[in-house]
């Protein structure tokens, strides 16, 4: 009996009956097929959670510039208020009609 093993290790399962089907499995491809399949699975895994990640990450990013947006607009608006007042104030103080520089105020 121990001159039949002349190679690698293997399982050999076979349908009793009439039928000649036989399915024999190498160990040594058995645990390759695994460790691929276990490269596949963990590599689609970090795939998964950086996609995840970046999407959260991108979320974040979307609210902070709809907020910095919103902010430079009312800081516009002061802005454009305040050149308005300066506008009417110079308007008021610097006379630059002439036709009106001899009248009393």
């Amino acid at each position: 009996m121990a001159d039949d093993n002349k190679g690698s290790r293997s399982w050999k399962g076979q349908v009793v009956g009439g039928d000649s089907y036989a399915i024999t499995l190498n160990f040594k491809w058995l645990l390759q097929i695994i460790g691929a399949t276990g490269m596949v699975v963990y590599g689609w895994y970090q795939l998964e959670t950086r996609i995840q990640a970046l999407e959260r990450n991108m979320g974040v990013a979307t609210e902070q510039v709809e907020l910095l947006n919103e902010e430079r607009r009312l800081a516009e608006e002061r802005h454009k208020e305040e050149m308005e007042q300066e506008l009417s104030l110079l308007k008021t103080e610097l006379n630059i009609n002439p036709f009106s520089w001899g009248k009393k105020k």
